[in-house]
């Protein structure tokens, strides 16, 4: 286990699923909210990247997820398939 990865709340990382690794960076001064999306709904809250702060994150496989800015919590900012390896940079 990598020390320097973080994992999505409520998500053990010992369990038996398949993980990928993705990175956010945070560029703005506020906090941004990283959700994840069932069947075209909100879900719960997967994570929250700090201002001009980076992570790396392992989510789930086939994971979507929005991204909703501290300043503006009843907007998208928008909806991520996430894929393997990627670096995901707001904004």
């Amino acid at each position: 286990m990598d020390s320097s990865k973080y994992y999505p709340y409520n998500i053990p990382f010992f369990t038996d699923i398949k993980f990928i690794d993705v990175k956010f960076i945070n560029n703005e001064d506020h906090l941004i909210n990283i959700y994840f999306v069932k069947k075209d709904k909100l879900g719960n809250l997967a994570g929250i990247i700090f201002p001009q702060s980076e992570r790396k994150y392992q989510f789930p496989e086939n994971s979507i997820v929005a991204i909703i800015s501290d300043k503006k919590p009843d907007k998208y900012h928008c909806f991520i398939k996430l894929k393997d390896g990627m670096t995901y940079i707001y904004p």
